[in-house]
This record gives structure tokens, sequence and C-alpha cells, in this order.
């Protein structure tokens, strides 16, 4: 019995890559299209007046279209999110035949917590945005312009330049959110399936344990603490991975999720010596 629940963080771990990579991908197009109508202005400007240094970048920009995207995609991917780990802290529960009604109630609750989420870091997260936009754009436009190119031959090279960055760009962009918009929707259907069952709920750190993760978030694998605590990576406190409170060092591109366990399974797992100081034994 205890191996067959420790095995449940190993097949965790490979679920969430592939539902991730999944996320990520449905965020993409949206990313690039926002992108797009993001620099539009100041490839329409240069168009009109040429590779110039003094481009006002930062009154051109359009920030509005982060503002409709932002609750969108965490209402539509952060739902399917909440509802699998419901049905998931359901079944790891031992309640399969639990009605499926009992979680009616809260799709209208969870849509509510989704939106608000996202219009209240919105702010943050375009401000976090868009000075990496202006960076971007200035250094392609200093670098078109010290070649010395005649006029329409830096506005072809300047547009390529730009382009290809913020191409590369929302990549990055939709993995940071992918992994943000997840552990959202999954810490709202732990929640909500552990607040009906009673109790303190708790939650580990799972990391991917490759070459790629960040050492700080390595440091944090399989540390088991009260739901409503607070981990720490690199210094800095977080509700789970892809928190928007985060620096972007310990944010961007991170892959790593969140497990959840109700009390009932939590005493189980201390009962088999399976936690302990605060970790998660055997579940890398």
């Amino acid at each position: 019995m205890a191996k067959r629940r420790l095995n449940e963080f190993r097949q965790e771990r490979i679920d969430y890559a592939k539902q991730q990579s999944i996320a990520e991908r449905e965020v993409l197009p949206f990313v690039r299209k926002a992108l797009k109508q993001t620099i539009a202005p100041v490839i329409a400007y240069v168009q009109s007046n040429g590779v110039q240094t003094s481009i006002p970048v930062e009154i051109l920009i359009n920030q509005s279209v982060w503002n409709t995207l932002y609750p969108q995609i965490y209402q539509n991917i952060g739902m399917k999110f909440a509802r699998r780990e419901f049905y998931r802290q359901r079944t790891l529960d031992g309640q399969i035949k639990t009605k499926a009604s009992a979680i009616d109630f809260l799709i209208d609750i969870w849509t509510n917590q989704l939106r608000n989420y996202a219009y209240q870091y919105t702010y943050q997260i375009i401000n976090e945005l868009n000075y990496t936009t202006i960076k971007l754009i200035r250094q392609a436009l200093n670098d078109t312009y010290q070649l010395g190119l005649d006029y329409d031959g830096a506005i072809r090279l300047f547009i390529k330049d730009v382009n290809g960055k913020f191409n590369k760009r929302a990549g990055s962009i939709s993995r940071t959110e992918a992994t943000t918009i997840s552990n959202l929707g999954k810490d709202i259907g732990a929640r909500g399936w552990i607040e009906q069952q009673g109790g303190q709920g708790y939650k580990v750190w799972l990391g991917r344990n490759d070459k790629r993760e960040r050492h700080t978030h390595l440091e944090e694998n399989n540390v088991i603490i009260p739901i409503n605590d607070l981990h720490t990576v690199g210094g800095e406190q977080c509700q789970r991975p892809g928190d928007v409170n985060l620096s972007a060092k310990e944010r961007i591109n991170c892959r790593c999720t969140e497990s959840y366990m109700s009390q009932n399974r939590y005493n189980a797992y201390v009962n088999r010596g399976r936690i302990v100081d605060g970790k998660l034994i055997g579940a890398s």
C-alpha cells in the first residue's frame, strides 16, 4: 500500500509535465497574438519614419491587449486544472463514488477566484512584460542603427530582428504563464476537495529533477508544509511554483508543480515514516 502511494508522486511529476506542456501550447497562440499587437504601433512608426534611437517606445507600445488576455486564459486553462485536481484528490482519498454534483457548486466560486487572481496581478505582470518589451525594442533599434544601413534596409532589418526576438520570447512567456495558471488551478481544486473533507491540508513542492531545474528549486523539492504556509525558494516566499510574487529569476521558465494531500493521507504517510523533518521521503 505504501509503495503504491509513494509512486503517486512520481506519477504526478510525469502527468504534470504532459499537462503543463499542453497548457503551454494552448497559451502560445494567445501570447503570440498579444505580442504582435503590442509591438505593432512601433513597427508602424518605424515604417513611416525610419529607424531612430529616439523613438518614443514607451508611448507607442499597446498595453491594453494584455488586460483582456490574462483573465481569459486564467479562467479557461485554470479551470481545467482545478477540476482535474478536485477529482484526483477524491480518487486518492478513496472516495471515487462521491457524486459528481459535489463539484457543481464550486464552479462559480472557482471562476471568480481565477478571474480575480488575474485581475489582481495583471497590472504587475504587464509592467514586467513591458519592461522587457521596451528593452528588447530599444536593443533592436540601437543594433540596427549602428550598422549604418540605408533607409529601407534598416527598416527591413529592424522588423526582422524585432519579430525574431518576440517569437522566441513568446515561448518563454507561454511556458511561464502555463506553470503559473496550472499550479493556481491545482491549488484551487485541491482546496475545494480538502475543505469539504475537513482538517488541515498539506502541499509538497515537486521539481523536475533534471539539469534545467534551478538549484534553489531543487533545494525545496519534496518539502511538505501546511497548505496555507509559504515555500521559500532563493530567499523568496511563495504559495506555489509559478507564484507571481516571485521575482523573474525564480519564476520565468519554471516547470515545477505542487502536490496536495488531505489530513488523512498526511497522517498515513507520517505513520509509515514517509515524512521526516518536513520532507517527503522517496518521492523523487
